[in-house]
C-alpha cells in the first residue's frame, strides 16, 4: 500500500479544475484587462471560462448520475461602497 502519497480521484481533478474556473471567473468579472507601465495583463475571455465552467459541471453531473445544471455556491465578496 502506498502510504504518504494522495490519490485523486476524477472527480477530485474536475472539483479542482471547477474551483479554479470559477476563480479565474471572478478575477475576470474584477477586471479583463489592465496596464502597468509597459506591461499588460489580459485574462481570457467571459464566453470560454463560461464554457469551461459549464463543461466542468457537465462532466460533475454525468459521474453523480444527474441531469441539467448544477447548484453552485458560491461565496462573493461585495466590492464597493453600498452607501
Amino acid at each position: 500500500m502506498l502510504q504518504g502519497m494522495a490519490i485523486f480521484t476524477e472527480q477530485n481533478i474536475l472539483e479542482t479544475q471547477l474551483a479554479e474556473a470559477n476563480r479565474a471567473l471572478s478575477a475576470c468579472l474584477a477586471g479583463q484587462s489592465y496596464r502597468i507601465g509597459e506591461r499588460t495583463l489580459t485574462r481570457a475571455d467571459l464566453p470560454e471560462i463560461r464554457n469551461t465552467i459549464n463543461e466542468l459541471e457537465a462532466k460533475l453531473n454525468a459521474k453523480a448520475g444527474r441531469s441539467g445544471p448544477a447548484i453552485r455556491a458560491t461565496r462573493r465578496t461585495p466590492r464597493g461602497s453600498w452607501a
